[in-house]
Parts: structure tokens; sequence; C-alpha cells
């Protein structure tokens, strides 16, 4: 269901058929190579959650492009970058209040219990504070954040691949030719994971259009290893996607990558998503748990 095709009338039903259960796509505007949109993770984040939810029959909430969390937007001090044409960065603060405030008035509206879907990594942040965040208030209702897709790295090309030798009914839409490509990409990685081959796929899964094959490597993905840290220090910094990947792209050129693979990659995605809307629109110890807590 889409919250806004429904007639207002139609709202009392809705909440009672989705379990108090809404969920909300977050994606971004970012810069994806020269192949991809810079509405890439919004895009395909949006369709995946949209198409669960209809499967799951709960409440899909509508938002806009630009909330999320693309720091990078305003890093570079030369304005003549053309990388950061299309990109779009609010203030932190900004995207907190926005979240609240939405949450709030979807509350207001009778749902107690709301889904972030990240479509987009610099999303897990955002969304992991805020959730946390909306204790300190208490709300009569749960905030709660997933991925919208490659849960436990399911996308990765090795692991499809598997899944389709495993279940060749499921993926009889991957040619031989999809497989052989599947096992390059198994072999080789994906080598950073942004505008990557999993990328590329469920673009091509969910707005074939938008892709252009014909520039699949017309940058280079590949780290420049300027900053780096030793792995056993845990060290994390937001400037080493910046100072590593200057490209905003990050992976090797998806050639060979299909719309076929990108059908798998959608199907595999949303049938996953759809198992998470069904498990949470069917809990009731969110909300006793948020009663208990204001009564506190």
């Amino acid at each position: 269901m889409k919250w806004e095709n429904l007639r207002e009338e139609e709202f009392k039903g809705a909440i009672k058929e989705s379990g108090g259960l809404c969920v909300m796509c977050l994606g971004c505007l970012e810069k994806h190579g020269q192949h991809l949109p810079v509405g890439t993770d919004s895009l395909k984040g949006d369709k995946v959650v949209e198409l669960a939810s209809e499967k799951a029959g709960v409440m899909m909430f509508p938002t806009t492009m630009w909330l999320g969390d693309v720091s990078s937007a305003h890093s570079f001090e030369n304005p003549d970058k053309t990388h950061k044409y299309g990109f779009i960065g609010m203030n932190p603060t900004t995207l907190l209040t926005v979240l609240e405030e939405l949450c709030d008035e979807i509350a207001r509206n009778g749902f107690t219990k709301i889904l972030l879907c990240t479509s987009h990594g610099g999303n897990a942040n955002l969304a992991g504070f805020f959730t946390r965040s909306q204790f300190y208030k208490k709300k009569n209702y749960m905030t709660m954040f997933c991925k919208a897709y490659d849960f436990a790295k399911q996308l990765e090309p090795g692991n499809v691949l598997e899944a389709a030798k495993a279940d060749p009914e499921y993926f009889s839409m991957l040619t031989e030719e999809d497989k052989k490509t599947l096992a390059k990409f198994a072999e080789t990685g994906t080598g950073g994971g942004h505008a990557d081959f999993k990328e590329t796929a469920l673009t091509y899964g969910t707005h074939p259009h938008l892709v252009a094959p014909d520039r699949f490597d017309a940058e280079d993905g590949s780290s420049a290893h300027k900053l780096a840290f030793p792995a056993e220090y845990g060290i994390s910094t937001y400037a080493t996607w910046l100072a590593n990947y200057p490209n905003a792209y990050g992976g090797f050129a998806p050639i060979g990558c299909t719309a076929t693979i990108g059908e798998a990659y959608l199907k595999l995605s949303v049938d996953r998503l759809a198992e998470i809307f069904t498990h949470v629109k069917n809990m009731t110890e969110c909300e006793e748990i948020m009663e208990e807590l204001k009564l506190q």
C-alpha cells in the first residue's frame, strides 16, 4: 500500500491491515559513476520497498530523494569539480529534525511501528543514531531500521550464483552467459561497493532504461589508497572514502551485467524484504514495550 494513493477514509482499515507498520525508504542524491543516475539509491530502494510492501500488505510512506546523509556534497572546496554536480547534502541536524517530525506525523495518523529501510551506505549511521534518540522523548511508537536489500551479503555475485545452482527454477531468468558473468565477479569481488556490480544489477532490475552500459568503464572505480589505517586498529573516518575514491565510484566496471541479472537481484531483494515486513507486521511486542517505557 502506498500512503499517497489512499483516500482519507481508507486509512483506518489500512492501519489494521498493516499491523500498525509503516515502512519508509531512505536513499540519497549523489554520483554513481558515469553509468548510473545520481538518484540510484533512492530509485532502486524505493522500488524494492514498494514491491515488498505490496507483497507483505503494509503501508509505505513517500519520502523525498534528498532525505539522506550525503556529507560529501560539502566536502570539496572547488565548486567546479564535476563529481559534485547532482549531489544534495543536508545538515545532519536538519535530517534528524525532518525524520522525527515525519515519524511523529506517521504515528499521529495511527501507526505504532515505523521501519526505515536504508538504501545508501551513509544512511546506516544516521538511521542508527535516529532510532536510538527516539527513546529520549518517550515516543508512543517504535522506530526501527534495516537494509533495503543485500541482507547478509545475499547479493554478492558468488552467493547469487550458488543460489541459482540450488534452485534453477527460481532463477530461470538467468542465461548461461549471466552465470558466467556472476562467476567472473565472484572471483574478482566487487572492489569497493559503490556503483558496482550489485548497484548496477539492482538498477537494471528496477529502472533498466537509466543504466548506461556504454559508460561502465568511463571512470576508474579502484581505490587511490591515499588514506588507510591498519585493519586491526578499527579506525573509521568518512574522509577515508573521499580520499580513496575521488571519482565517487568504487568497484570494478560491471561489464556483462544485464537486465536478466537485475531481474534476479530484484526478486531476491523483494522476497527477503517482504519476509522482514511480514515478521514486523505480526509482532505485538513493539507496542507493549513502548507502552511500558512510556509509563516509566
